[in-house]
């Protein structure tokens, strides 16, 4: 009598949990079969966005290729001679608008130090609002 009592609780936890042979309960099963439902769409859908992103991105490459190819014709058919005194003139580029953090003053600042280890004064050539008004502090003329 005392030992049917004992062996009563042990018989309750084997029926709530885990079945014979360590194999899951069919809610866990369940659970696990819509878990992995759930990750199957999920991956559907960001295959989806991917293969969108990658479309749009090879669409921008091919409307930007016209500009490649008459940039390059452009530079191919320049008639080019070297100056006479051959002098250096700097062509500095940069942008209209400051959104850009720090390239401005790094242009700038990369064109002084090329024009102070080549020594004397050199034209400039700048194309851009920022890079203009950081040039035009140091080199006036």
């Amino acid at each position: 009598m005392f030992a049917a009592t004992r062996a009563q609780p042990i018989a309750n936890v084997l029926s709530t949990g885990v079945q014979a042979r360590n194999m899951g309960t069919l809610r866990e099963i369940q659970l696990r079969l819509n878990a992995i439902k759930n990750i199957g769409k999920i991956t559907k859908s960001m295959k989806m966005i991917a293969s969108t992103k990658v479309s749009k991105a090879q669409r921008a490459m091919e409307s930007a290729r016209v500009y490649g190819a008459s940039s390059a014709s452009i530079y191919k058919n320049a008639n080019t001679a070297p100056l006479e005194n051959e002098e250096k003139v700097y062509i500095v580029s940069s942008s209209d608008r400051g959104l850009c953090g720090g390239i401005h003053s790094s242009v700038a600042k990369a064109t002084r130090r090329m024009m102070a280890a080549d020594g004397g004064p050199s034209p400039v050539i700048v194309l851009g609002d920022k890079a203009k008004n950081q040039m035009s502090r140091t080199n006036r003329g």
